[in-house]
């Protein structure tokens, strides 16, 4: 993997190219990013997991998507709709906190000018984290935008807990460069398929 700051500038030049490449799809203003919207919801809710927690009505972590980033929109709908608890991420301080999203539900701009959610925030677990990423390899390790957010949150999350990223197909590599705090995820999901990299029991 090569030293520390081999590692941190691969990651740079890596951000860099998969930004560049979101921006271009955003960019075309074609009807692909629906059609990913609507094919990323059916395959997130077509997994045991979600249907369980749907029918359960458990604690489902999502957040809402940037403008170029793989849409959710479709999703979070979706999952409030058949019955999951869905809670999204708002920024304090270094941190993220969850809230439930309700109909009720008041929204603010944070500094990238994301939609976060107001109310008090969640305390406990979820059955289902599902996680942005810019990249995923076939080990699972995931590249996030860098300011180790959800690396943070994923810390204590135990192992029997599935955690879905979603990305665009091209997305997904052999390889992502890794450092010790990054976490591993256990499902990929693009518009076009989902990969299990954790076998389900």
């Amino acid at each position: 993997m090569g030293d520390s700051a081999d590692v941190v500038t691969r990651k740079g030049e890596l951000r860099r190219s998969i930004r560049h490449s979101r921006k271009d799809r955003l960019a075309r203003g074609d009807n692909a990013l629906q059609h990913a919207a609507q094919q990323i919801a059916e395959h997130v809710m077509d997994l045991e997991e979600i249907r369980h927690a749907c029918s359960e009505g458990l604690p489902v972590s999502c957040y809402v998507s940037r403008a170029d980033e793989p849409p959710t929109e479709d999703l979070c709908a979706q999952l409030r709709e058949s019955g999951a608890t869905l809670l999204l991420p708002r920024i304090e301080g270094d941190s993220l906190v969850w809230v439930q999203i309700t109909s009720d539900t008041t929204w603010v701009k944070n500094r990238w000018n994301i939609d976060e959610p107001a109310g008090a925030s969640f305390d406990g677990t979820f059955a289902v984290w599902i996680i942005p990423g810019l990249a995923v390899d076939a080990d699972g390790y995931r590249l996030g935008q860098g300011g180790g957010y959800y690396d943070r949150a994923l810390e204590n999350v135990h192992d029997d807990v599935p955690i879905i990223a979603i990305l665009f197909e091209d997305e997904f590599r052999e390889e992502v460069p890794r450092e010790e705090h990054d976490h591993r995820v256990d499902i990929v999901v693009t518009p076009d398929r989902v990969r299990w990299l954790s076998m389900p029991d």
